[in-house]
C-alpha cells in the first residue's frame, strides 16, 4: 500500500479504504431524510463519493464541493466512471462563502469535512442560507456502521500510526459539542445522531 516509503494519498484511501461506508451512509440519509429529489450539495466532497452514493440511489442532483481543484477533477472522473457524470458537478469553492442562491438545497450532506473548517459558525450560516424549506443537512463524521469503522481504523492505523487517537479526537463527545453549538446558533432546528459509527448534526428547515 505504501510507495516509496511514503503513506497514499486521500483519493486512494476514499476510494480503496473508506470506500464501503459512502453506499450505507448515503441510504440511511435517503431513507431518515425521505429526500430522493431536487439538489444536493456535498461540502468538502473530497472525490465526492458520498455525493455519487447519494446520485446512484435517488434522481438529486448533485453538486459536488470542494477547495480543491485535484479533488473537483477526481470527482468530475469517478462521476464518468459510474456512468452519473450528468447529475454530479464538481464545483470549486469554499463552504464558508457558498456560491448559491438562498433556499436553493434540498439536501445537504458532509462527511469529514467539517473538522476541518476554520470558521465553524460562518460555514453553518452558509448551509443554513443555501437549505430550502423542508430541506435537511447532514454534517458529521460517521463510518455507517461499528463494524466498518473497526475495519477501517484497522486499515489506517497500519498506513498512520496516529491515525486512530485523531479520529477518536474527531468524534469526541467535546468535538461534537463544539459541532452542535455552531449548528444551533443558526436557529434552525437541530439534532444529533451518535452511535458506535460516530455522530452527525442534523439540521431541518
Amino acid at each position: 500500500m505504501r510507495e516509496n516509503g511514503k503513506s497514499p494519498g486521500f483519493a486512494y484511501i476514499a476510494e480503496h479504504i473508506f470506500a464501503p461506508i459512502y453506499p450505507v451512509i448515503a441510504n440511511h440519509i435517503v431513507a431518515e431524510s425521505g429526500i430522493k429529489s431536487g439538489t444536493c450539495l456535498d461540502l468538502g466532497c473530497g472525490i465526492a463519493s458520498l455525493g455519487i452514493s447519494i446520485a446512484q440511489i435517488t434522481e438529486m442532483r448533485i453538486y459536488g464541493v470542494d477547495l480543491s481543484r485535484e479533488m473537483c477533477r477526481l470527482s468530475q472522473e469517478k462521476a464518468l466512471h459510474h456512468r452519473i457524470s450528468d447529475k454530479v458537478v464538481p464545483l470549486i469553492a469554499d463552504v464558508h462563502v457558498l456560491p448559491f442562491q438562498n433556499g436553493c438545497a434540498d439536501l445537504i450532506v458532509s462527511r469529514g469535512s467539517v473538522f476541518f473548517w476554520n470558521d465553524l459558525p460562518a460555514a453553518f450560516n452558509e448551509i443554513a442560507r443555501v437549505l430550502a424549506p423542508g430541506g435537511q443537512a447532514w454534517i458529521g463524521g460517521g463510518f455507517g456502521t461499528k463494524e466498518l469503522r473497526e475495519q477501517i481504523s484497522e486499515k489506517m492505523a497500519a498506513i498512520n500510526p496516529q491515525w486512530q487517537s485523531n479520529s477518536k479526537e474527531r468524534l469526541s463527545p467535546e468535538n461534537q459539542k463544539v459541532i452542535e453549538e455552531a449548528a444551533e446558533q443558526t436557529e434552525l432546528f437541530c439534532h444529533t445522531v451518535r452511535d458506535d459509527s460516530g455522530f452527525w448534526v442534523v439540521l431541518s428547515k
